[in-house]
């Protein structure tokens, strides 16, 4: 994916058929409602291992999230446990 683009049709198709055939009925947790939108990108988060300082760089954990199209709740699912990236 280039640098800067989002997300097109044919990923987002993707990820959404790898997480309907594991979800068996997704709610959101804090509104109930049934119905959620697919963020444009993917979201990288950094790995930590110390309570006093934050490292930028080094082990990370790649997520896509759905977001609840009523309250906002922002729910974030691995990539590679979902298939999704090759496993490094």
């Amino acid at each position: 994916m280039e640098t800067g683009k989002m997300l097109n049709t044919e990923q987002k198709k993707k990820i959404a058929d790898v997480l309907e055939k594991r979800k068996h009925g997704l709610t959101c947790p804090m509104c109930q409602n049934k119905n959620f939108i697919m963020a444009d990108g993917f979201f990288n988060n950094n790995m930590q291992t110390d309570f006093s300082s934050i490292s930028i760089g080094g082990p990370s954990m790649p997520t896509i999230a759905i977001i609840c199209d009523n309250c906002g709740f922002v729910s974030q699912h691995a990539l590679g446990t979902l298939g999704l990236i090759p496993k490094g």
